[in-house]
């Protein structure tokens, strides 16, 4: 098989996005382009030139709704716990049927239906103060790591080194059989899950994902998300949301976003490639 190229992916990407947009638009559902496509948008008025992904996100109430209005449809497969078994993210994918995925990490469990996606995060609510933020990030990693260790396949062993794995496959089979002691990875999913949506969005004032609120750019208001909160943009010739605050959350997150960064960071990172089936 021949790779992909990268025009190709953004295009299968740039569908998948207008495909989302649309259900959230029929059910009034309001989404965020965020991370390194917010700045694509602002510095590119589309994709950051070699990037090959689309990151969106949703307060906690609509990401529920819109993983279960997903899963009612047959265009392209969505990703998540809610959906499939074993799946190894905390966030969904959405994916297009006809891209299959080869990953370059070796015991990564990836899910058999991956291919070119679109990222969709949720934003839960924050305890208040950063004490407890961190504390609250700590709690909930663990229980994210104990998922991924007991996922079937040897997660627990995954290393982007054959042999690193090779020897972690060794070395860690014993704090496997101890997580798997007290249950799978469905146990494990299952309290994870219910700690980090523990502190409502509604009622929160502050929010963010469990897994970065240990950095300072990892929590965010939660008025930013605000149902009024949200624009129209223009984003590679499509027109998707964004919360009016990105230029807030880019300075927060990445600094000088504007700037380019050096010919020799202008490429990706993502270990793994995409094909046309």
């Amino acid at each position: 098989m021949t790779p992909m190229t990268l025009q190709q992916i953004q295009e299968c990407e740039l569908n998948i996005l207008s495909y989302i947009d649309g259900i959230c638009r029929s059910h009034g559902l309001r989404y965020s382009i965020f991370y390194g496509s917010l700045i694509g948008l602002e510095r590119h008025h589309g994709f950051i030139p070699w990037d090959d992904d689309i990151d969106i996100v949703l307060a906690r109430p609509d990401y529920d709704r819109l993983i279960k209005l997903l899963a009612g449809q047959s265009d392209y497969p969505v990703l998540s716990f809610e959906t499939r078994a074993h799946y190894r993210y905390a966030f969904a994918k959405v994916v297009d049927p006809a891209t299959t995925m080869v990953s370059h990490q070796v015991y990564g469990a990836e899910d058999p239906l991956m291919g070119v996606f679109v990222d969709i995060f949720a934003l839960d609510g924050a305890p208040a103060g950063r004490v407890a933020q961190y504390r609250f990030h700590d709690e909930c990693e663990k229980l994210r790591e104990n998922m991924m260790d007991t996922l079937p396949n040897g997660t627990y062993a995954r290393s982007f080194s054959r042999w690193k794995a090779y020897v972690k496959r060794v070395i860690r089979y014993p704090h496997y059989r101890s997580l798997m002691a007290q249950g799978d990875d469905n146990y494990w999913r299952q309290r994870y899950v219910k700690t980090m949506t523990r502190y409502s969005f509604d009622k929160a004032s502050e929010c963010g994902r469990p897994e970065y609120l240990n950095e300072d750019w990892g929590v965010f208001p939660v008025a930013w998300f605000s149902s009024d909160e949200f624009e129209d943009v223009n984003f590679a010739g499509r027109t998707v949301m964004a919360i009016k605050a990105r230029k807030e959350f880019l300075t927060l997150r990445f600094g000088d976003y504007m700037k380019m960064p050096p010919a020799s960071a202008r490429v990706t990172n993502h270990p793994y490639t995409f094909y046309f089936k």
